[in-house]
């Protein structure tokens, strides 16, 4: 056995594996050589000299290694090389597949469980939701809201025992929003009556609320649950505002997505300010100390906890709006440009940002936001519908485009800053359909004298 400048010779059991040989034979050549008395974090392979390495899963004699021969034992710091069949094809392809395979692991069954969970529940509170719309009697609903409050509270005390108590967070954020939903699906189910305005006010408020209430109770997926509280709470108040004020619905669409517009805008802006990263005032001493690094690091990972929570928010709560102002507002056609332009303002915004889940969230909900006005230019437009189907290619081809070609393209400062023009044009072509869905024009024409 040669081992760089250390020679000792071995006699060694011919049916054991390599693996099991190779502790041993470093083990000896410690007494020999000071460099082998306290093994580095490295691995070793058996190897005839000049050949490459063995298998260490096989022994010696089924290498055809036997009494005289001669090995060498050297350290290998990056990963072994793939071992050579020459004489096992089945091994071979094993090895292969082994090797290229992506394993299914621990964290991939907790996410299909999860995901699996929360889709089952959906179609419980889907049946719930039923039991609201076809019963005629009081006890039926009142049963189901008391199912639908039972299992939001038994979920939350789960999620807080996930994480406080087995600290996984996976079921502890899957559980959290589970009550969520289940007490969004209470709060509607309260209201008596056919569907209203009131039923969506309590269901969205009982939601923001049970949301806060995990993020502080379980201490996990503080992200999500905060775009889920401040996305609750923006249709909330939507839903006073038509409760208090008897506003039409499509005006109340269109007007909590261009608000939402705006927040999005703002978002950057609102994130550093709830964390605490705000510029000193002029009239603030300048001999005040300047923040730990430690604490500077918490405060920059607090405002992009805040900056995806807040921009998944507004992305969905104007994504809704524009999807229900498609659908509500007459002319059908004036819905579908405003849903197209809100779809459009959505997937330019994505543009400027940084962080995957941010731009997971803004491309879907302005996918979103153009299936709908899709969707209802066809069904409004039952003559020309061929035509509207003809589209479909060419936003695929668009699509595509963003997605391969336009990511692999420098873009100058002229034309960046030409995008940005067309995005703030884009905004600024919103604002005017909404006031137009709002009925303001028709209210000014009227105060014309």
């Amino acid at each position: 056995m040669h081992a760089d400048d250390v020679s000792v010779d071995l006699v060694l059991p011919g049916g054991v594996a390599l693996t099991t040989l190779i502790p041993s034979i470093v083990d000896i050549l410690g007494d020999r050589h000071v460099r082998y008395r306290e093994p580095p974090a490295v691995r070793y392979q058996l190897a005839l000299p000049g050949q490459a390495a063995l298998d260490a899963s096989k022994s010696l004699a089924q290498h055809g290694i036997r009494d005289g021969a001669v090995l060498s034992l050297f350290s290998s710091p990056t990963a072994l090389a793939p071992p050579c069949f020459n004489d096992d094809a089945a091994e071979a392809v094993s090895a292969t597949l082994l090797e290229h395979a992506r394993p299914w692991t621990t964290r991939a069954s907790q996410l299909a469980g999860a995901l699996a969970a929360i889709w089952l529940a959906g179609l419980g509170a889907l049946m719930l939701i039923r039991t609201m719309l076809v019963a005629a009697d009081a006890r039926h609903v009142g049963a189901a809201t008391a199912v639908a409050a039972g299992a939001g509270c038994g979920a939350l005390l789960a999620a807080v025992m996930a994480h406080r108590g087995f600290d996984d967070a996976v079921a502890g954020l899957a559980l959290s929003l589970l009550a969520t939903g289940f007490a969004a699906v209470a709060g509607a189910l309260a209201v008596p009556g056919e569907v209203s305005a009131a039923k969506a006010l309590l269901a969205a408020a009982a939601a923001a609320v049970t949301a806060v209430v995990a993020i502080h109770g379980s201490g996990c997926g503080t992200t999500t649950l905060t775009a889920v509280a401040c996305a609750a709470s923006v249709g909330a108040l939507a839903a006073l505002l038509r409760v208090a004020a008897a506003a039409p619905l499509q005006a109340v669409c269109a007007a909590s997505a261009v608000i939402s517009l705006a927040l999005l805008q703002g978002a950057p802006r609102l994130s550093v300010m709830l964390a605490g990263l705000s510029p000193r005032l002029a009239a603030e001493p300048a001999d005040e100390p300047l923040p730990e690094l430690e604490d500077l690091r918490a405060k920059v990972f607090r405002a992009d906890t805040w900056l995806t929570s807040l921009v998944g928010a507004f992305a969905v709560s104007s994504a809704f709006g524009a999807a229900d102002a498609a659908v509500t507002t007459q002319p059908r056609m004036l819905g579908v440009a405003f849903a197209a332009l809100t779809g459009v303002a959505l997937l330019a915004r994505a543009r400027s940002q940084r962080g995957i889940p941010r731009v997971a969230v803004l491309v879907v909900t302005g996918s979103a936001a153009l299936s709908v006005a899709f969707v209802v230019a066809a069904t409004a437009n039952a003559r020309h519908v061929v035509w509207i189907a003809a589209s479909a290619p060419t936003l695929a081809a668009i699509a595509l485009t963003l997605g391969f070609i336009v990511p692999a393209i420098t873009f100058s400062p002229v034309a960046q800053r030409f995008l940005a023009l067309l995005e703030c044009l884009v905004l600024a072509a919103i604002a005017p359909l909404a006031c137009w869905i709002c009925g303001f024009y028709t209210l000014a024409r009227g105060l014309t004298p």
